[in-house]
């Protein structure tokens, strides 16, 4: 009798066990959206990553913009100017990776260096437009093989360019807003989750460019995140940067992805 009984509650015990089990081989796939100027590209290089970051973890992702399909996350930033060097979306995706072990995440980055707001990621612009390609390329992908997926999270890093005059920097908070308005409009996610890197104060040092107006692109990004619950935003004044005061290190390429993380976590959890 005591033996029946110890097997019935095995057997209920699995029978339980079963939908769960099932549940977790369908749980969707995470989508994070990057864009921005060369900060997002990443100066990183390849050869000054820690061992830790070496290999992908295996239930990662990101999206090839030219080949058109999913790869293994590697230290080529995708960018058209910056080849074989990374930025924040390897420290990102190793720690996002690790804190949702049963999901893939899966990263689609459009950047450019040198990019502006105002005049070119705004709705109906050129790089928008390639935003907005390169991420419904990825998700018509995974529709393709019947993949769940889910878009998680946006992460910003631009505004260096937008600091080169008056006009442009006075221009960014209303056009940070238009942007952010719009990605959460064609991702039907009205409270879509945004990390964006504030630009470093750095860039009022000796520069090969002119980002007078630096502190005026700062305080437009503070109110954004200010006034949206949804966006956070990361100082990087103490980021160290390549000789030329404005890219960001090896180093620095993966404390910002490694706090764009730990932020993103916090508000998707």
């Amino acid at each position: 009798m005591k033996f029946r009984k110890t097997l019935f509650c095995l057997l209920v015990v699995f029978l339980i066990a079963l939908p769960s089990q099932s549940q977790e081989k369908d749980l969707p796939v995470k989508v994070f959206i990057l864009g921005g100027q060369s900060n997002m590209d990443g100066t990183g290089k390849g050869e000054e990553l820690p061992e830790e970051y070496l290999v992908a973890p295996e239930n990662s992702m990101i999206w090839d913009n030219k080949e058109k399909k999913w790869v293994t996350l590697r230290t080529d930033s995708f960018s058209e100017r910056r080849k074989y060097k990374f930025g924040p979306e390897v420290a990102f995706t190793h720690l996002l990776a690790k804190k949702f072990p049963n999901h893939t995440i899966a990263i689609v980055k459009t950047s450019g260096g040198g990019t502006k707001l105002w005049k070119h990621w705004l709705p109906e612009q050129n790089m928008y437009k390639a935003f907005l390609r390169n991420i419904n390329n990825g998700l018509a992908d995974l529709d393709k093989q019947n993949i769940p997926y889910e878009i998680c999270g946006m992460l910003w890093m631009q505004g260096e360019s937008d600091a080169e005059t008056l006009e442009w920097a006075n221009a960014y908070e209303d056009n940070l807003k238009v942007l952010y308005k719009d990605v959460r409009l064609q991702m039907d996610k009205p409270d879509l989750p945004i990390v964006m890197g504030r630009i470093s104060i750095g860039l009022l040092r000796e520069t090969p460019w002119v980002f007078d107006y630096t502190e005026v692109v700062q305080a437009a990004q503070d109110r954004v995140a200010k006034a949206d619950k949804n966006v956070r935003i990361i100082n990087t004044d103490k980021l160290e940067t390549l000789k030329d005061n404005t890219h960001f290190n090896s180093e620095s390429n993966i404390w910002l992805g490694h706090k764009m993380g730990k932020l993103m976590i916090k508000e998707i959890k």
